[in-house]
């Protein structure tokens, strides 16, 4: 072979290499996403969209919501088999499970909460709002469901933009609280003691749950509409994040903001974190799927680096975990639900687990 072709092949080779490996390896573990399976949810592809994912809570299902097929669909998260389809008349902004996994619930721009049936899809009730809903979320273990609606005008008031508590075991309305303008993310910290809404009026508020009393607002020095918000698993912080892709992360009990960075300049449609909390991950209008390490987050020198990036195809617009942080799924603007393999740096993980296991099976055998 020609000597200059071999070190420009070489070249070649190396620059490919150090560009598709984002994360470094340490010891024998190795941050990284790996895909598992893709399936079609909106059946219009890249002129559709998927604009909500989520785990049920044991992990065995997922359930997606869709933009313009309004579909709402119930996937086997071992083979992405699909159990049920159902339609709503316009699309449909968010999805969630109940804490127990028997009923699933969706908000669509035709003003209504439906609530299905989990393992059938038959549809349970329809609750009638003001306006179209953006955001939805189920307290972790108390039967609330809470739901963020999307501004509207009441003749000579400034615009509205409720947020409603339900009770799930009755379906009736516990309260009704203003955010300001359009909600786009409700919350649970780990305990049910308070949610938060993100929304457009550039704030982040925090709501006692049971009362709809608010507890704080976070918001920073500009105008910045939030498109997501977050606790973390410890409940410890806060992140948000929205159109210009500036990430901000709040210390929930004091309410100071930590840290402030923008790695894609461009908006961030969805943050979430690991269950353990080490990780924090961003998706949005560019093809990428971000990591970032909370340590180097809360190291307050120098710039929040990129941990590992993954190229997803296309745009993302949800992302959720399973329980156990094992796997990630994620829902796209071409049309599509994917799940994901996560795998962390703790070379222990797995060593822990086994042990855990056989101490389970050993104790089993006692009894």
């Amino acid at each position: 072979m020609n000597k200059l072709l071999f070190l420009l092949l070489s070249v070649m080779f190396t620059t490919t290499f150090s560009l598709a490996q984002v994360g470094p390896i340490t010891g024998e573990a190795q941050l990284r996403l790996s895909p598992i399976w893709v399936r079609v949810a909106d059946v219009y592809g890249e002129a559709g969209s998927v604009e909500s994912a989520e785990f049920s809570r044991d992990g065995k299902t997922i359930v997606t919501g869709t933009k313009f097929d309004n579909s709402v669909i119930m996937w086997r998260t071992s083979d992405g088999a699909e159990l049920w389809r159902a339609y709503a008349a316009e699309e449909i902004e968010r999805v969630a499970f109940s804490p127990d996994d028997k009923i699933v619930a969706s908000v669509s721009e035709d003003y209504l909460v439906t609530t299905y049936d989990a393992k059938t899809g038959e549809e349970i009730q329809r609750i009638e709002l003001e306006s179209a809903a953006d955001a939805l979320v189920f307290a972790n273990k108390k039967n609330i469901m809470v739901v963020g609606q999307e501004e509207f005008e009441i003749k000579g008031e400034p615009d509205k933009g409720y947020i409603r508590a339900y009770n799930i075991d009755t379906g009736e309305m516990m309260y009704k609280v203003d955010h300001g303008e359009t909600v786009n993310e409700v919350q649970f910290t780990s305990d049910d003691k308070y949610f938060l809404s993100a929304g457009m009026n550039s704030e982040v508020r925090i709501w006692e749950a049971e009362t709809g009393k608010l507890v704080k607002t976070l918001s920073p020095d500009r105008d910045f509409g939030f498109v997501c918000g977050f606790f973390s698993p410890d409940s410890k912080y806060v992140a948000a994040s929205g159109f210009e892709g500036d990430i901000f992360l709040w210390d929930f009990e004091t309410g100071e903001l930590v840290r402030e960075w923008n790695t894609s300049g461009r908006k961030v449609e969805t943050l979430a974190f690991t269950p353990d909390g080490n990780y924090l991950l961003s998706a949005g209008n560019d093809p990428y799927i971000r990591v970032y390490r909370m340590s180097q987050i809360l190291d307050p020198i120098g710039k929040v680096p990129i941990a590992y990036a993954v190229h997803a195809n296309d745009q993302a617009e949800y992302m959720d975990f399973n329980e156990d942080g094992s796997f990630l799924t994620s829902a796209h603007q071409d049309g599509t639900v994917r799940l994901w393999a996560f795998m962390g740096e703790d070379q222990g993980l797995n060593a822990r687990r086994h042990s855990e296991v056989k101490k389970g099976q050993t104790d089993a055998a006692k009894k």
